[in-house]
């Protein structure tokens, strides 16, 4: 037994001092801060050894021995602790739950610009593990440049359960004759070929909608492709990884055109393409790409794609309008950028950015608000420093300063294109290998990206036909849009191009 001593004479503790033991005032409550941040509130040993009755006695009166008390097991008590107030873990994603009016816009907010921490904060879930099954869906319509490549990119994935659903306008389109003969180089991969449905308004919108129907029981997670990208073999992992979120609507990735011959406007394509990137950092304004997007197949019902792809002709603008309708989030994915083989004449180029900018005026007002305001502001301060510019010349070099400052947005333009680009080529080392552009010219054409911008925000502005893929379309119903007659077509065919 331990036991301490009494001294009969001095009626002390033998070796108190020695040992340095504290009196009565240590006998009190005492907080211990632990390493992980618990304050333990502790009694000190004279309290916690309190006699109760059925102990043992403490004290042999014949050895004046004071003994220390044993307690049963059972009648230990634990001792008080308190836990400290710690701060939560940040979510896997932030959550933001934007107010989105088509008719009135959101207020205004500070636009995100794409930077290398933008792309990591958007990439915290690339590393997860929900790997549902998943089907691809693909409209197709004759043969696009690099079809055999991005067709085996597609049905090469690192994904353990999927299948690609093929929707061609017509089931002898060499396109879905082109994937039958490639579909038996990969075995594993399930592949099924659907006409679309019958409708006076043909095209790739109305092959989603009829995909729709051809759904299995199995398909957990319906993601929708265009047949120009070519991704690398974890795009579909990362996409649909924000999924496992109960509150994202809809994960949506992103394209970089790469020119196989990097002419000046397939650049100009290239960088304005880009900027749109800025966007989709901001939950405000960001949108569904529809060339690269994945939902859950549990809210498609809550969506109702299924109505309001009738009669319209953007499918990805239309489904960010659902989206947002449902209160649901937009997850943007920077690790499943996606490229795109193709270059552009000038022609090519300017109808292009047309098209976006008419997309975005009938079913998106707000992102061409925001780029009204955007690129009135850059070029503005461009005209009045360049009038700065000519006044220092008859006036003096005092009207310098000003041209200056109005002229800061041009090398401004240009670092912020290169820092846009080292971001997302960040997140996808296959496409950043396959850029080989030289820094200088794509410094030029993105200078000339506001021009284009400005060009295009003006034409589009009461946007009447579009021109799509050898289609002319009448847009001034957004949601009755229909296919003009060969008679109207040819009409038509005098004017410059209008719309998409």
């Amino acid at each position: 037994m331990l036991a301490r001593f009494r001294s009969a004479d001095s009626g002390g503790r033998l070796g108190d001092r020695d040992r340095r033991v504290r009196g009565p005032e240590h006998l009190q409550l005492g907080r211990v801060l632990h390493r992980d941040g618990a304050l333990d509130h502790r009694w000190s040993d004279r309290n916690r050894r309190r006699r109760r009755p059925g102990d043992r006695p403490r004290t042999d009166p014949s050895a004046r021995v004071h003994g220390v008390r044993h307690v049963p097991l059972d009648r230990v008590q634990p001792l008080p602790v308190l836990r400290a107030r710690r701060r939560s873990s940040p979510p896997l994603i932030t959550v933001e739950r934007p107010s989105f009016n088509p008719g009135l816009g959101t207020r205004p907010a500070c636009p995100r610009i794409c930077s290398a921490s933008s792309v990591r904060r958007a990439s915290r879930t690339a590393l997860g593990a929900f790997l549902p099954a998943s089907v691809v869906i693909l409209p197709v319509r004759g043969l696009d440049e690099g079809f055999d490549e991005n067709v085996r990119a597609i049905l090469a994935q690192a994904y353990p359960s999927y299948r690609l659903l093929v929707v061609p306008d017509d089931l002898e389109d060499p396109a879905a004759i082109r994937i039958r003969e490639i579909a038996a180089e990969f075995p594993r991969i399930r592949v099924d070929l659907v006409a679309s449905e019958p409708d006076a308004l043909r095209g790739k919108v109305n092959a989603l909608r009829s995909a729709l129907a051809h759904l299995s029981a199995d398909d957990a997670v319906v993601v929708f492709a265009d047949s120009d990208i070519r991704p690398a073999r974890d795009w579909l992992r990362q996409l649909v990884q924000p999924l496992a979120d109960s509150s994202v609507g809809v994960a949506t990735g992103f394209r970089w055109y790469v020119p196989p011959r990097p002419t000046f406007w397939s650049l100009v394509r290239a960088e304005w393409n880009g900027v749109s990137a800025n966007v989709l950092f901001d939950p405000r304004r960001s949108f569904a790409w529809g060339g690269s997007c994945a939902v859950r197949r549990d809210r498609l019902p809550t969506l109702r794609l299924g109505e309001r792809w009738r009669g319209v002709l953007s499918d990805d603008l239309v489904l960010t309008q659902s989206v947002r309708e449902a209160g649901l989030q937009i997850a943007y994915v920077p690790t499943a950028l996606v490229a795109t083989f193709e270059g552009a004449t000038r022609l090519m180029c300017l109808e292009w950015c047309e098209r976006q900018i008419t997309m975005a005026t009938l079913y998106l007002p707000v992102v061409r608000r925001y780029a009204v305001a955007a690129f009135a502001v850059f070029i503005g301060s461009i005209v009045f420093g360049a009038l700065s510019l000519a006044l220092a010349v008859p006036w003096g070099p005092l009207y310098l300063v000003p041209a200056i400052l109005f002229l800061a947005p041009l090398p401004s333009a240009i670092v912020k294109a290169s820092l846009r680009r080292r971001a997302l080529f960040s997140a996808a080392p296959e496409i950043a290998a396959a850029w080989s552009v030289p820094g200088w010219r794509s410094a030029v054409a993105a200078l000339a990206v506001p021009w284009v911008m400005a060009w295009g925000l003006v034409r589009t502005r009461h946007p009447e036909t579009v021109r799509w893929r050898g289609r002319v379309y009448d847009v001034r119903d957004a949601h009755r849009v229909r296919l003009v007659a060969s008679g109207e077509r040819r009409a038509n065919e005098g004017g410059p191009p209008s719309g998409r």
